[in-house]
């Protein structure tokens, strides 16, 4: 039998843990933790005196909502070998945990399948994952701050630098509480999910291309300023002006592979080949910032 962790996230979410977590309970996993991060609805408080066995993580210095810094609070609050990470909005159904129990496999973590070949997004985010692996990965990235990405960017990395493979679990066992995006993105600076996710997109393949190609790690500081100097350039799109754009980052005190400190100047765009016709690419080139003051 293997010991699972539930991590379950919430800020402004109680009126969703309230119908969610009783068959959490009912399973009866190794551990349930629930990150009350700054919920306006005193979610700590709630879970507390209703289901006294769950352990209630609280965090209060942050006013707006970084889900990977929550599950990551919530991994390092948990011990057992294997970590569900789940949103404060999905049911689950009876039967998933010895459907764990039998079939988790070293050297693979697992996601939702899909259902006729499409997979649900709502359920995108609710991941089976051993913990050694998401611990040597460094978790999630919590450079993430608005709506998503920080599920993609950590099954690639697991994919890619730990070497784990993808598999999946039953969809059934899993089912959304569906909800508009105004919930979603309520305590984010951006509210447009189009917008949010061509800022993901473009971090993420700058993030690769760097480590690929200049560093072996970029430390949360260097992260951050990149979202950040995306979320300037991109957050003024409008979803007509999406199919092409271009943006230039300068990356700051790089410690390159060979040791040296280094500036870079990163331009990402997407354009067609051709000006007026052609398949549109993303194109990254970095080279040596020669200038300050991009923004």
């Amino acid at each position: 039998m293997h010991q699972i962790a539930f991590v379950i996230t919430c800020k402004g979410r109680l009126h969703h843990l309230r119908q969610t977590i009783p068959a959490i309970v009912e399973q009866a996993p190794a551990e349930i933790i629930v990150v009350d991060y700054g919920c306006p609805d005193n979610t700590g408080d709630w879970v507390e005196a209703n289901y006294p066995d769950v352990k209630v993580v609280r965090v209060g210095d942050d006013p707006g909502f970084c889900l990977p810094r929550a599950r990551n609070i919530g991994a390092r609050n948990s011990t057992t070998p294997w970590i569900c990470f789940i949103d404060a909005d999905i049911r689950i159904n009876p039967g998933w945990l010895d459907w764990m129990n039998s079939h988790l496999a070293a050297g693979c973590f697992y996601r939702a399948a899909p259902d006729g070949g499409v997979r649900n997004n709502e359920t995108f985010g609710t991941v089976i994952c051993p913990r050694i692996p998401f611990e040597q990965v460094g978790g999630y990235d919590e450079a993430f701050r608005g709506w998503g990405g920080e599920d993609t960017d950590l099954y690639l990395r697991l994919t890619d630098e730990m070497k784990l493979k993808e598999a999946a679990y039953p969809s059934s066992f899993v089912e959304p509480i569906s909800h508009d995006d105004s919930e979603r993105t309520k305590f984010h600076d951006i509210k447009k999910r189009e917008t949010q996710h061509l800022i993901n997109v473009s971090y993420i393949r700058i993030k690769q291309h760097l480590l690929r190609e200049h560093v072996d790690q970029l430390p949360i500081d260097v992260r951050s300023d990149m979202m950040e100097q995306l979320k300037r350039q991109l957050g003024r799109h409008q979803e007509g002006h999406r199919k092409t754009y271009s943006v230039v980052l300068e990356i700051k005190q790089l410690v390159a592979r060979d040791g040296k400190q280094q500036d870079l100047l990163v331009e990402l765009k997407k354009q067609r080949r051709f000006v007026l016709f052609g398949a549109r690419k993303l194109r990254i080139r970095a080279r040596p910032a020669r200038r300050s003051g991009v923004s």
